[in-house]
Formats: C-alpha cells, sequence, structure tokens
C-alpha cells in the first residue's frame, strides 16, 4: 500500500474514532444502541477495506459496492438518532470516492448524499438551521473530495514518470546495441572497401610480378601471392562475421530491465535475435509494461519470461510469454497498458494477449515478420 493510502486510512480511523467516542455515549442511553453501534463498526470495516488495499484496480468494482453501502450506513445512522457530529461520516465517505469515481461522478454522489441529509434535518429532525447546516458538511465534503483528487493525480503523474523513466531505459539500452552495430558494419565496409580494395590491387601486381621475373624468384613470388590471397580471405571471412552478428541481445536488454527491480526474480529463458532495432524496442517496451503491471497491479514476485523464435520459409515466427506469481487477472478488465501494446505491435502483425493462470498472470505476445 502506497503512503499516501496510508495516510488516507490512518485519518479516517482517528477521525472515526472521535466520532464514535461521542457517538457511543448517546447511543447506550437509547433504544438504538445495538444497531446504532454495529452500523457504526460495519462502516469502519468498510472503510478499511476500501483505503487499506494495495490493489485497486483488482477490487475496483467491489470497492465501489462498498462505498455505496458506507453512504447508506452513515445515512442511515443520521435516520436513527439525531446528531451533530455523526454527517462527519459523510465526510470520510467522501474523501474516498476519487479513487473509484470520476470527478463528476464523485461530485453527483456528493451533492445527493447532502439533499438526502437535508431531508432528514428537515422532515426527521425538524431543524430550523438545516440549509445552514447542510452547507457546512457539503463544503467539508468538498474540500476533501478536492484533496483526494489532488492525492490521485499526483499518484497518477508519479506512475507516468516511473513509466517514461523506463521506458527511457528500455530505448536506451537498445540505442546502445545499436551504435554497437553500426561501428561494427563501419568497421566492416571500411576492411571491406580499403584492405579489400588493396589487397586486391596486390595481388593483381604480385600476378604481373610473377610473369616478368626470373625462375630463382618465381617461388618467392608465389608464396607472396599465396599469403595476400590468403589475409583477402580472412578479411573477407571477418567482414561476414561482423556483418551477421549485427542482431539485438533481447536477454541483456531484458535483463537490465530487470536490475531496477532489485525485489523481483526474473528468470529468463530462450534468446531473440532480431535485427530492426525498431521491433526490438517496442517488444522490449511491451515486456518492460507487463513487468511493471505484474509488480505494481499484481504484487508478483518472481516473473519467468520465455523467448523464442522459429524460422518457417520466409517467416520469423517470434513467441514470447510473461509469466508472474501475482494475484491474477481474471477479474482485470484490459486497460490502456494493454492496449498500448497491441498499438505499439499493430504495424509489425504483433498480438497481445492477457491471460489468467491458476497462479498469477500470462502476458502472451505473438509476431510474424516476413524476411526481406
Amino acid at each position: 500500500m502506497t503512503n499516501d493510502r496510508y495516510l488516507l486510512t490512518l485519518a479516517g480511523v482517528i477521525t472515526w474514532g472521535a466520532v464514535a467516542y461521542i457517538e457511543f455515549q448517546r447511543l447506550l442511553e437509547s433504544a438504538y444502541a445495538i444497531p446504532g453501534i454495529a452500523g457504526y463498526l460495519v462502516f469502519l470495516y468498510l472503510f478499511v477495506r476500501v483505503t487499506y488495499t494495495a490493489n485497486i484496480a483488482l477490487h475496483y468494482r467491489r470497492h465501489r459496492i462498498f462505498l455505496l453501502l458506507q453512504l447508506v450506513i452513515a445515512l442511515l445512522l443520521l435516520l436513527v438518532q439525531r446528531s451533530d457530529i455523526a454527517p462527519v461520516l459523510l465526510v470520510i465517505w467522501a474523501a474516498q470516492l476519487a479513487d473509484y469515481f470520476s470527478r463528476r461522478q464523485a461530485i453527483l454522489w456528493v451533492l445527493l448524499s447532502n439533499l438526502v441529509f437535508f431531508f432528514i434535518m428537515t422532515w426527521i429532525w425538524h431543524s430550523t438551521n438545516q440549509v445552514v447546516s447542510a452547507l457546512t458538511f457539503l463544503g467539508f465534503q468538498i474540500f476533501a473530495l478536492a484533496t483526494a483528487f489532488a492525492r490521485v493525480s499526483e499518484r497518477h503523474a508519479r506512475e507516468e514518470l516511473e513509466q517514461a523513466n523506463q521506458q527511457l531505459l528500455a530505448t536506451r539500452i537498445i540505442l546502445a546495441q545499436s551504435s554497437k552495430q553500426e561501428e561494427r558494419l563501419r568497421i566492416a565496409r571500411d576492411l571491406h572497401d580499403i584492405l579489400g580494395h588493396q589487397l586486391t590491387a596486390l595481388n593483381l601486381q604480385l600476378e604481373i610480378l610473377q610473369h616478368k621475373v626470373g625462375q630463382p624468384l618465381q617461388a618467392s613470388v608465389m608464396d607472396t601471392k599465396q599469403l595476400a590471397k590468403q589475409l583477402l580471405d580472412n578479411i573477407r571471412a571477418v567482414v561476414r562475421d561482423q556483418r551477421t552478428a549485427t542482431a539485438v541481445d533481447f536477454h541483456q536488454a531484458v535483463q537490465a530491465l530487470a536490475e531496477h527491480l532489485p525485489e523481483l526474480e526474473l528468470e529468463i529463458n530462450g534468446h531473440l535475435q532480431l535485427e530492426s532495432a525498431q521491433i526490438a524496442e517496442q517488444l522490449l517496451l511491451c515486456i518492460q509494461e507487463g513487468i511493471s503491471n505484474a509488480v505494481r497491479h499484481g504484487k508478483a514476485k518472481k516473473i519467468q519470461l520465455a523467448l523464442e523464435q522459429k524460422q518457417q520459409q520466409n517467416q520469423q515466427h517470434i513467441f514470447i510469454q510473461l509469466d508472474d506469481n501475482g494475484q491474477g487477472c481474471a477479474l482485470l478488465n484490459p486497460g490502456n497498458g494493454l492496449k498500448g501494446m497491441q498499438e505499439r505491435l499493430h504495424p509489425f502483425a504483433g498480438k497481445v494477449e492477457l491471460i489468467p493462470l491458476k497462479k498469477g498472470c500470462r502476458l502472451a505476445i505473438t509476431m510474424e515478420l516476413h524476411n526481406a
């Protein structure tokens, strides 16, 4: 659980305790002691269940129901017994809305709760200052709601910054390998164009010299010509090796990402060798997104990454599976992360799928590349 939600839980419990301490003494003297005290306790239980959680997305629908139940309980407690301090429960309730409702929805719920509160004061309590009381607690609720939305916005900004840092790291890894590839290609071209050309010219000169020198020097010229030919063949072999060993090392790139998550155990099986730095970058960003989601939303501590590459005629088939031991994804709806992966891989005919496992979740990526 993040620090901001910990502080929200702590502040809510302290505020609830202050209200309950006063109201319990009054309820003990009334006919609604048992249901009243039970209502306060259930409200506290629902509040803690909503705020003291590390994964909002996993329990999103359930917690929205819990919030509605909190509102009903708070209004019922106001119906049971008149109190000037019990409406503080509505302020506690409003402070939780930002994580589960849009800004417009949250404001509508706050206005609705105050409208019902106004009716209770008018028709049940027969209060003479219901307008002032309603506006006072409405102000408290709007303040709590504004603070909550500021907290949520700050958390989203922090997550986006973390995501951007991870993407920057992934891009830097790919660029570092790409620059090495370009340097190797440049050296290979220089060897081929400069030394290869000169050695070819040297062989031609030796061929001419072989026919002009006398018989005593024929063997020496022949040996020199043979050495020049071997040297040219060796240079051509080096050039071929430099040109073919230009694929991005995926294992190294993914391992560098995992080093920034010290609490995560990452196991990598298989290898991918991709000549296109652009495709490698998009795949690496998708893997980085999958690892981040598994850690942040699924609370995974171990991830197994399987990399497989098959060659069939003029096509390369790439299979990537990222399995985690987190809380699972059966109840999660595809969010912006999964849609972003699909958009990244769409130009390359790639597909992304989220598959629930018995323990954890699997991110499956498939891609077909046509050989040039």
